[in-house]
């Protein structure tokens, strides 16, 4: 399923936790992609997207800077900040950007997506 998936995919998006141990599941999964790419005759184009960054949190900062460092033609410029409100809509089992249209969160993708609409 996964290899359909990424066959009739234009863009493959990949969200990131910047947490100490995330940025080695990172380059698991993109060394993934890369076989799969061999196999497939093509290149993905991808996206690499920090989330729930946090920057009171010293490892945040860390693994955002390993991240550029490693991924930096990849990398989103931006970050999907920790933002409580999308627990809360979850919990109300609606979407954040319906329940909290002007949270740090759903302001984060808002941003994400315009630069995903404009390529």
């Amino acid at each position: 399923l996964m290899v359909n998936a990424l066959a009739a995919c234009q863009k493959v998006i990949v969200p990131v936790q910047t947490e100490f141990l995330a940025p080695k599941g990172l380059d698991r999964m993109m060394h993934t992609l890369k076989i799969m790419g061999k196999t497939l005759s093509r290149n993905f184009d991808t996206i690499i997207v920090p989330t729930m960054f946090d920057r009171r949190i010293n490892a945040a900062i860390a693994a955002q800077k390993q991240l550029l460092l490693d991924y930096k033609e990849q990398i989103w410029k931006g970050m999907i900040p920790v933002d409580t409100r999308f627990r809360d809509a979850s919990q109300m089992q609606s979407p954040a950007s319906i329940v909290y249209p002007k949270a740090r969160g759903v302001f984060a993708y808002e941003k994400l997506l315009n630069v995903l609409d404009s390529d």
